[in-house]
């Protein structure tokens, strides 16, 4: 929790730079589709969902646009301006990206963990639709 802090402080120390150079980019390693059941990825249904982008983070209700982004390592720790169901807020946040880069621990403020997985892209799921697709010409 006290990373959180830290990282949060110094990220707010550097928001007035960060934000005159054009915002803040997330590293590579922590972006795409987040889901704490992989099944799920792709389908956009799970509550849980975790979208992060070089520069935005989307959860089920609310996104928005990174305001300061500090990475050392496998942690992260972000101030994020989230808006959602008419309302606008600042959210400090931690993520810890496990060895394998396949987990991600999400920290709250309040020292609540959350574990997302990492979804495969779209071209590496399998259609697991259960509707068969008609053959061209068929009727």
């Amino acid at each position: 929790m006290d990373i959180v802090r830290t990282l949060a402080v110094l990220a707010l120390a550097l928001a007035p730079v960060i934000a005159a150079a054009g915002g803040s980019a997330i590293p590579h390693r922590f972006l795409g589709e987040w889901n704490p059941d992989v099944s799920q990825c792709g389908k956009g249904t799970d509550e849980s969902l975790l979208y992060i982008e070089p520069r935005r983070v989307r959860f089920w209700e609310s996104s928005g646009p990174v305001r300061a982004a500090v990475a050392r390592g496998r942690e992260l720790a972000l101030i994020l301006e989230l808006s959602g169901e008419g309302e606008v807020w600042l959210s400090a946040t931690q993520f810890d990206l496990s060895r394998d880069g396949n987990e991600l621990v999400w920290e709250t403020t309040s020292g609540e963990k959350f574990v997302r997985f990492r979804c495969p892209s779209a071209k590496e799921r399998p259609n697991n639709s259960s509707k068969p697709t008609p053959l061209r010409g068929a009727a």
